[in-house]
Parts: structure tokens; C-alpha cells; sequence
């Protein structure tokens, strides 16, 4: 189970605070046997493969004191998962049931419960390719967690972000600890087990939910898929929705919807780099979203940010809009995207980079329509053009869709070739706008 269903997604995490901490280790014993391929090979394929149910710990330093949250936890796979949260007596009885078709959580403080679509949000969201292209990954050896033996891996952000590292357990590859770090706080999250028992057969039966009586149900349904358009989720939605125009390098497009909440209709747009998330809720102003947090600046705006760990959720209102960004990056890169939506009008941006990259503003509308940011699409562009391949091909290429390797064989490439040829690629198309501000250190 992974840390993004206990914080219950990213919908539900914008309104819980989650909690980590660590506790001091020896340092691990070098193993050159296995690779961080292998370990990384493991933790992929293991929620398809292994049931266990376990009490899993969260911990989490805030203000001076350590935060913590204990559920058990129990998985069938390859995608069924129920959570009930032990301590501490403010969350108490909350449960989590997803069957990997709907989901269910319940509130014991206000005996509701919202229904929804599956939270499909595993520790990996995205591929191998995507998160080698990533991140760097690192085998530091071996260690112990609760008596079992664990490979111990090291993800690291090609971009300025969180650092993960993770305890693989080397019977079944289930992902027994996390630490979460950035480079300003240290750890920031840490998750483990504390008991975990495997081979269980857990039945089905126990992945379906039953309301508890008198429990008031609140829907959260998508009521479709949509394209990224900006367009056509307004037409959608019925409220003019916005895109991101630029977003930290590695992160793609990988869904969109008009969701109900209640009454409430919706925009949702998700993104990730492989392992980190970030996701945009939008909806008619005054309607959703925290109210708690520090004030920000956003553009012109007055916005407010919360930070939960590992997570930070910001909040500001533009245009009959409220907006509710959410992701694993800094406070910085988060804030960098909003002013970049308060700042950058869309039909301007599209005139922009067309002329730049010397492409039809055509193709830059279509390829917005996919879901890519500007800086995806001049770099798409510049790549195709580079090695004489088309701009859908370069698209899934940048994406982590097909390897490197593959590409330059199937275009009669050597190796030293191709590399020179992507990077001088991407040197020219790092002077086409939107980019992003550096965020601080």
C-alpha cells in the first residue's frame, strides 16, 4: 500500500494533515549482487503479486514534535486495498475501502462517507522508463526492517524535489519503510511497517464496503474522462478551466476529468514524473478548498499555502475560479506554476511558441490538447526535427514511453550520435518560453 491511498490521494490528502518520522539505523551492509534495477524490478511488480496485512506507521516532524498516524493495512492484489486508522484518537475509526474500481471513505467524527472512482495511486505511478529518466537510482545494499531482510534504494529527482528512500523487502518486494527528504528540511515523511504478515488469501469480501448505519453518503464521481483541452473541459465543466502552461521538467500529462462532487462540478487535471504527483482542482469560486495556511502571493493574487510533509497544497482564487494545486514539489516550483496560470494567457503563449520553434500554431494547439506544456512541446519539436523522426514519436520518446536505446536503432543511429543529437535538441529548445523560476534551495 502506498503512501498516496493513506493519505487517502491526493483529492482527500488537501484536507488531512499526514505525519513521518525515522528512527536511527546502522548504517547498511553493501550488497554488489543486486542491482538498483532489480530492487526497483521487485517494488514494481510486487502489489500484483503478493497479499499482506500489516500496521503501518507514518510519522511526520512538525513544529518541534514528531506526528504520528497508525492504520492497518490490508491488500489483495493486484489492486485492492482497505485501511483503518488506529491512533491518533482524532482519526480513530476513519476506513478506507478501495476494491480497484470505486473507493469508500468514511469519517467517524461526522458518520459520512464519500464514494468515489478508485484512487490508483500506487508508491510508483508511472513506468520503469519514466522513472529512470527521472531520477537517479541507487542500490546502497542491504538492511533489516522488523526482523526481515530488506534491499535498500536510493531515488534522487533529476529536478529539484523530494528524495525517497526505500526498504525492499527481498522475499516479496513489498515496500516495508520510506524515508522522504528535500534538501531544505531533511526528512520531511517516513512510513513503516511495524508487523506485516504475507500469503494470506485475503477474500474478496472483505474489500467491499458496508456503510455504517445512519451514515450519510456523499458522492464523488467522475462523470467522464476528458482531454486536457482547455476548451473542451470548459465546455465540460461549464466554468472556464485552465491548463498548465509549464510545469518541473519530467512531469507528463497522465489524466484529466469533469468530476461531481455532490452538486459540485469540477475540473481535475493530474500529472507525474514516474513516482511524484501534482494535480490541479478547479471549480466556481468561493466553493472548495482549504482556508487554513500562510497567505502566498500568486501573480496578482492572494493565495493560501499548506504544507503537510511531504505534501503542499495551494489554494487562490482568479476569474470566477477557485484553483487547488497540489504536489509532492516545493513551495517554490508549486507557487511558480500558479503564477505562470494567473499570468500567462493561453492563446498569446500558443502565438508565441509557435513562432520560436518555427512549427504551425495548429500543431501547438493539438499538442496542448494532449496534455503537454509548453516546454514539452518545444522540446518535441526541436527533438523531431533533430533526428528526423515525427513529433508524436519524439513526444512518447520525452515521455519515457520508448527507451533511447530502441529509437536510435529503429533510425539506423548510433548511440553517440543520437545522444549528441537529443542534446542538442533540447539546448535549443530550452530558449523557447514559459520555463519556470528556479526554485530556492
Amino acid at each position: 500500500m502506498s503512501r498516496g491511498r493513506l493519505g487517502l490521494g491526493l483529492v482527500a490528502a488537501a484536507a488531512l494533515v499526514l505525519v513521518a518520522a525515522g528512527a536511527d539505523r546502522a548504517a547498511p551492509a553493501p550488497d554488489v549482487t543486486v542491482s538498483a534495477a532489480t530492487m526497483l524490478t521487485l517494488a514494481l511488480q510486487a502489489p500484483r503479486l503478493i497479499d499482506y496485512e500489516g500496521t503501518k506507521v507514518v510519522t511526520v516532524p512538525r513544529q518541534g514534535r514528531t506526528e504520528t498516524i497508525t492504520a492497518v493495512e490490508s491488500h489483495k492484489r493486484p489492486d485492492m486495498v482497505r485501511l483503518e486508522y488506529v491512533s491518533p484518537p482524532d482519526v480513530a475509526g476513519r476506513l478506507i475501502v478501495d476494491d480497484g474500481h470505486a473507493s469508500w471513505h468514511y469519517e467517524p467524527s461526522h458518520n459520512v462517507v464519500f464514494e468515489g472512482p478508485t484512487m490508483d495511486a500506487g508508491l510508483f505511478n508511472g513506468g520503469m522508463a519514466q522513472l529512470r529518466r527521472n531520477y537517479r537510482v541507487t542500490a546502497l545494499g542491504t538492511d533489516d526492517v522488523i526482523g526481515r531482510p530488506a534491499y535498500l534504494m536510493l531515488l534522487e529527482p533529476n529536478a529539484p524535489g523530494v528524495s525517497r528512500e526505500l526498504w525492499i523487502d527481498q522475499a516479496t518486494g513489498t515496500v516495508l519503510r520510506t524515508e522522504e527528504r528535500d534538501a531544505s528540511r531533511g526528512v520531511v515523511l517516513t512510513t513503516y511497517f511495524s508487523r506485516i504478515s504475507f500469503s494470506l488469501n485475503l477474500p474478496a469480501a472483505y474489500f467491499q464496503f458496508q456503510a455504517p448505519a445512519g451514515a450519510r453518503v456523499v458522492p464523488m464521481f467522475t462523470l467522464s474522462g476528458a482531454s486536457p483541452s482547455s476548451d473542451a473541459l470548459s465546455r465540460q465543466a461549464g466554468v472556464t478551466a485552465l491548463v498548465p502552461p509549464v510545469l518541473p521538467d519530467g512531469y507528463v500529462f497522465t489524466g484529466a476529468a469533469v468530476s461531481r462532487f455532490g452538486t459540485l462540478t469540477s475540473v481535475y487535471l493530474r500529472y507525474s514524473d514516474g513516482e511524484n504527483l501534482f494535480s490541479l482542482f478547479e471549480a466556481p469560486a468561493g466553493s472548495i478548498g482549504p482556508t487554513s495556511g500562510r497567505t502566498i502571493q500568486v501573480g496578482a493574487a492572494s493565495g493560501r499555502l499548506v504544507d503537510l510533509g511531504y505534501l503542499r497544497v495551494l489554494t487562490w482564487e482568479q476569474g470566477g475560479l477557485r484553483l487547488t494545486a497540489v504536489g509532492t514539489m516545493t513551495a517554490d516550483a508549486l507557487t511558480a506554476i500558479a503564477s505562470h496560470l494567473v499570468g500567462d494567457p493561453e492563446p498569446a503563449l500558443v502565438q508565441s511558441v509557435a513562432q520560436a520553434a518555427a512549427v504551425d500554431p495548429a500543431t501547438v494547439t493539438e499538442l496542448r490538447g494532449e496534455g503537454l506544456t509548453f516546454p514539452e512541446i518545444a522540446r518535441a519539436v526541436m527533438l523531431s526535427r533533430a533526428v528526423g523522426t515525427d513529433v508524436p514519436t519524439a513526444v512518447r520518446y520525452l515521455a519515457g514511453g520508448i527507451p533511447g536505446t530502441v529509437l536510435a536503432g529503429q533510425l539506423d543511429m548510433t548511440q553517440a550520435v543520437w545522444k549528441q543529437r537529443v542534446a542538442d535538441a533540447l539546448d535549443r529548445a530550452s530558449s523557447v518560453g514559459p520555463h519556470l523560476t528556479a526554485p530556492n534551495p
